[in-house]
Order: structure tokens, then sequence, then C-alpha cells
């Protein structure tokens, strides 16, 4: 095999086997490693065992990608390996090398030297007692422990396949947390552009910077005389790179053939072409004015750069378009629109699903750290979530966005909601210098079935209105907010709705509002006006909530964020016109 990389010790005789991965040309082992493979290294000092290993698994294809191989015979040269390899997904490791515990010094060289806490570190033994189970898997971190002698070609399969799931899944939600991160990072430059060339350099910076480019990139803004499908006429307004010196001409006379065409196709077509190591952005300004990145990258973009790419054009689209309108003094109403901006507000989409769903948030200040999103996992299952950050600004909305994009991703690979809270958590408390923390309530319903499974990060409880009219707080076991203690245990609960039934969440905002007097609306109000909802949409019965409270509050400031999620599962709507409101 020639996607194998062989380290030979100096006693180590080849045999028939071991010249399979030897590269005949050079006389000698190389590294050969093939693109769009997964690294997996084998540490033994037993060549028999690399031999095995590699026999036993090297057909196995995993996400449409095989295995490429990477070998060492002691703990000193799997040391050196990693630290070349950090993008070696899986490691085959034994115990006893060079010295008794010449794997476990591996074990802490990467996650406590490299900081390398993707690869899975598979322990291997063939001398159990040396290294027993229980001490090892307690004060090292590492994902599996095994016994050479169990594992048969099924279980090294079974082994190699988990473990490449887990570094998928983790390099997921890594890449996505840090292109966040970067998108965060970016937002202050908004605040301190002076021209509309700072906004678009800035533009172009801040995406190599997400994207850790340092290539080639072009930003394109079309006037109304640009706005036809056939137009030819694309301009080159700002360039980076190989276009840093064509401000003005004519994108047809600098680009490539195959380059203008995937401009003029992106404008065409009225979206974002992705091809190989090029993409063309499009987004679409509320003025019906079009704007178009065009990215040349050393490398491959992936489904991460392309997810983040799009997430920071179309937020920028929206940034643009108010400082073009109202500069650095409307700087804070942008945030506020872009913090809206993220909110989903489709709800007429959910009915035909059999849900009815309805959503408000009204910030105290110009952002806010409340949250509230839903979305479909798949076609029977649809998350809600609702949260509240402890504190208000731009900080909470940075903390509240970060967030709920993180609840998005982990919720598209697992099904527990217990433990999509557990991991947000844990991602939430590192690098938290400003100690800030968010509680929030997760729920999970089967649109089919009407049954819901959920878990409370320390929110309010919220609400069921039965369809009788009768009303419970769905209490449970207390659990802490997200972002105070990592590997913090979040239970998971499950609710089964009646057709009608509605569930009602909502923020402190709501029961810790005040009058001119000073007095709490409090949650003994707000069942009061939930009780004169039944047979309302979730529309209606959010919209007299609302009505409710601004009635009690009228002439009083509003200190903090308020926000609601109201969804009522099975068609309600012959009830709600029985009762003369539609809430529509």
């Amino acid at each position: 095999m020639e996607d194998s990389l062989n380290i030979k010790p100096p006693d180590a005789r080849p045999d028939d086997l071991d010249d399979l991965f030897v590269d005949e040309t050079e006389g000698t082992a190389r590294a050969v490693i093939g693109k769009d493979k997964w690294k997996v290294m084998i540490v033994d000092d037993e060549p028999g065992i690399h031999d095995a290993t590699i026999l036993a698994l090297m057909d196995v294809v995993f996400d449409n990608k095989a295995i490429t191989f990477l070998q060492a015979y002691s703990g000193a040269e799997a040391k050196t390996l990693i630290k070349d390899n950090p993008d070696c997904c899986v490691i085959f490791l034994d115990v006893v090398m060079e010295t008794d515990d010449a794997g476990l010094q591996v074990v802490k060289h990467i996650r406590d030297v490299l900081k390398n806490n993707l690869i899975r570190i598979i322990l291997r033994t063939g001398q159990p007692g040396q290294a027993p189970e229980d001490k090892v898997i307690m004060q090292y971190e590492i994902n599996d422990y095994k016994s050479k002698n169990e594992l048969t070609k099924q279980k090294l399969f079974t082994a190699v396949v988990s473990a490449l799931r887990d570094y998928r899944n983790l390099v997921t939600i890594d890449g996505t947390k840090r292109g966040l991160e970067q998108i965060i990072e970016a937002f202050p430059f908004l605040f301190e552009v002076q021209s509309m060339e700072d906004v678009i350099s800035g533009i172009l910076t801040q995406l190599s910077s997400l994207l850790r480019l340092d290539e080639n990139s072009i930003y394109h803004l079309d006037s109304s005389f640009l706005a036809g499908s056939n137009s030819k006429n694309i301009t080159i307004v700002k360039g980076t790179g190989a276009y840093g010196h064509h401000d003005g001409k004519l994108a047809e006379d600098v680009f490539e053939p195959a380059e203008f065409e995937m401009l003029l196709r992106a404008e065409a077509e009225k979206r974002s072409i992705f091809a190989g190591n090029s993409c063309a952005v499009y987004f679409r300004n509320k003025t019906d004015h079009y704007n178009i990145v065009y990215i040349n990258s050393y490398r491959q973009l992936n489904e991460i750069d392309k997810h983040m790419i799009e997430i920071f054009c179309n937020n920028i689209s929206m940034a643009f378009e108010n400082i073009e309108k109202h500069k650095i003094q409307e700087s804070m109403k942008l945030a506020r629109d872009i913090q809206m901006g993220m909110l989903p507000v489709n709800f007429s989409e959910m009915r035909p699903s059999g849900i009815d769903l309805y959503a408000f948030m009204r910030p105290a200040r110009e952002v806010g750290g409340d949250l509230y999103d839903f979305f479909f996992i798949d076609d029977t299952h649809l998350c809600f979530v609702i949260g509240d950050v402890a504190d208000k600004g731009v900080p909470a909305a940075f903390f509240m966005a970060v967030t709920k994009t993180l609840l998005r991703v982990i919720a598209k690979l697992y099904t527990d909601p217990g433990e999509i809270l557990q991991i947000v958590n844990n991602d939430l408390c590192k690098n938290n210098e400003k100690s800030m923390f968010v509680t929030v309530f997760l729920g999970i319903i089967d649109t089919a079935s009407g049954i819901c499974s959920y878990s409370n990060g320390g929110h309010n409880p919220p609400y069921i209105i039965y369809n009788s009219g009768e009303i419970k707080s769905l209490e449970e076991e207390e659990a802490i907010p997200l972002g105070i203690i990592e590997e913090s245990q979040f239970n998971a609960d499950e609710l089964a709705f009646s057709a009608g039934d509605a569930l009602f969440l909502y923020t402190d905002g709501v029961t810790e509002a005040i009058d001119q007097q000073d007095r709490l609306f409090n949650e003994n109000r707000l069942e009061a006006v939930l009780r004169e909802n039944r047979g309302r949409t979730s529309k209606g019965i959010i919209e007299n909530t609302v009505s409710r409270l601004v009635e009690f509050t009228t002439g009083a400031d509003q200190f903090d964020d308020i926000t609601m999620l109201c969804l009522i599962w099975g068609d309600n709507s012959s009830q709600a016109s029985q009762h003369g409101t539609t809430g529509r």
C-alpha cells in the first residue's frame, strides 16, 4: 500500500507483507499520504501487530473516504509523528514499548503538550495487568481500552469506524466554533471604518482570516445598471492578492473565462457557487442590490468553510446596507438588525407538519441576550429552543449568537436533548474569560406522534396549556445554566402532547417586568393570562400575553429582554374559530 507511512525499527526484518508498504522505486519506506483520507496511526513495537491491523482495516471506507496508515514502533517515534500529523484521526497505541509506560507518556504528550483533543486514542495492551483498565481510563484522556487478544478483525472494524465517527463530529463542532469566533471578531471593524472603501477592505480581510487564507479575493458591488442577469459589466470594486491592482476594472478583462463564468452564473442564478478551491458568494440586500465576493483559495473549501462564508456574507450584507445609509452613528441599530436577522420568522412553514408555532422577542436595549430558535432535524423531528444570557447589550448578543449556532450544529449530530446541552455547555465553558452563562430550554418533538423529549439548563420552567384549559408548570430537577461548570450533566425527560395541547416558553423578562409601582408581573399574573387563551393559535396566545404585559408596564421602563415561544401540536384551527379568534 503506497498510502502508508512506515517508521521501521533498526532491527526490524521486512517480510513479504512489509514489502507491500515500501516504495520500491526509492528503495526505502517514505510517506505517501493520500488526500481526503482518514489518517490512522499504529504505534506498537511488534511488526506483526502493524501487519495484522493494516490487513484488517485496509479496505475500510467511511463517509466515502478510505484510510491511510501512519506507523511508529516506539513512543518517541509516535510523538514526532503525531506532531507532524496533527490531523491524524485515530491512534492505536501500545502501552509497553521502549519503557513500561511509553504509550501512557504518548497520551500525556498528545493531550497536555500538543493540546490535541480531537484525535481518538485507542489504547492496546498485551499485558492488561501492567496497566489496569480502571486506573488508566480515569487518569489518562483515552477514548477506548482494548486487550490485544480481543481485537478480532470485526472488533477492529467496529472500533475504528466508531472512533472515526466521533472524530468527524468533533471536527465539525470545533471547526464551527472556531469559525464563529472569527465571525464575532470580525464585527468590531464595522464600527471603526470611516469610508465605504474601508468597509470593503475589512470584508476581504475578515474573510481571509475566517478561512485562514492568504490568496486572492475580490469584492463586487452592483449598481442600478448592473441588475440584469445577462450583464457583463461586473466591476471589481476592491481586490486583494492577485486582484489588488485591478480596482475599477471590468471582471471580464481580468478573470480567466472559467472564473468569469462563475461570476455570471452566480449573478444569473442568484445564488452562491462553490467549485473546488474557488467560490462566488452571492447575497442581496433589502434595496435589491446584489453583492458578490469571489474567493480563490490555495486549498479546497470544505463544508464548514462554505457554511461560515455564507453566514458571514449574509450578515455583512445587512451591515453593508446600513453603513451606506447611516454610517457610524447607526452602528448599534445595525447590530440590532444583525441579531434580529438571525432569528427564524417563517412560522407558517411549520403548519404542514401539524405544528402551530410562533415566537416573539423584544430586547431591552438595541441588542440583547435572549434567543429563540426552531428547525427540523429530519422530516418528523422539530427542535425548538429558548434561552437567556445573563448579561445585556453587545457582549450578551455575541454570546447568544455563539450559543444559538452551536445548538443548531450539535442538534444535527445528537438526538438526546441532555447530551446536546452537555456538549454545548462544555464548548461555552472553554475560554470563557468573562464568565458569561446562558439558561436554555431545548425540546425535540416528534411531529407524527406528539412525543417531546426535552432538557432544561437552568431556565424558567415552561407552561403546558392543555386543550381542556388546565395549565401546568413543567417542573423538573433543576440544572445549572450553560457556561458555568464544564462536564455538567443535563437530564432529559419526555412529554406526550394531545391534539391542541400547547407549550408556552418564556424568559424571566416576562415575569420580572415591573409597573410604575415597581410591582412584578410575576408567575401568577402570567398563569392568569394563559388561562384566557384556550383555543387560540400560538400567535394569538403570544399576542394576548404581550398585550396584557404592555398594559401592566405602561409608563415603566423595560429593564430586561422579553422573549416568548409557543408551540401547539395538532390542528386547533377549528377550536380557534369557535372562540372567535385566530391570532393571525
